[in-house]
């Protein structure tokens, strides 16, 4: 049976030449890997930070826009899925949203377009960007998306 999140399960590879960061300074190296659970989607983030520490976050649930809380943490986490190539997730601290990311499967179905949205220490908002190339795919998914209907 196909999942409704098939565009985006499989591994994507950041393209580290592709960053466009408006405020902090991006890590070099990172594999995201989305899998496809009964209740929603897994997300597994191994990467780099700008000074080479690794980072291992692993985060996921339903897509329903619902606030998650983050054991042992005051925050929540809010996964939503706009349309079929579009997730958002929205990090929250008393309510308050903190980070605003998207994730975008492009037309080619092997690239996905990942932006931060946030709030500079000023208030000022930013947005920073990256590219990730999908790696591997899982079993029985397609490469192409469908053209849009014009």
């Amino acid at each position: 049976m196909r999942s409704p999140h098939e565009p985006f399960i499989g591994v994507w590879e950041l393209d580290p030449d592709t960053l466009d960061y408006q405020h902090g300074r991006p890590g070099r190296r990172a594999l995201y890997t989305i899998e496809s659970l009964p209740e929603g989607l897994r997300f597994v983030l191994d990467a780099d930070d700008a000074d080479g520490k690794r980072m291992h976050h692993v985060y996921g649930g339903n897509l329903d826009g619902d606030d998650i809380p983050i054991p042992g943490t005051p925050l929540t986490l809010a996964l939503g899925k706009p349309d079929e190539y579009t997730i958002e997730s929205t990090l929250k601290e008393d309510g308050r949203v903190l980070d605003r990311w998207t994730r975008v499967v492009q037309e080619d179905g092997d690239t996905m377009l990942i932006t931060q949205h946030g709030f500079c220490p000023d208030g000022k908002p930013f947005r920073n960007n990256g590219i990730y190339r999908r790696v591997r795919q899982a079993q029985g998914t397609r490469t192409q998306l469908p053209s849009p209907i014009e």
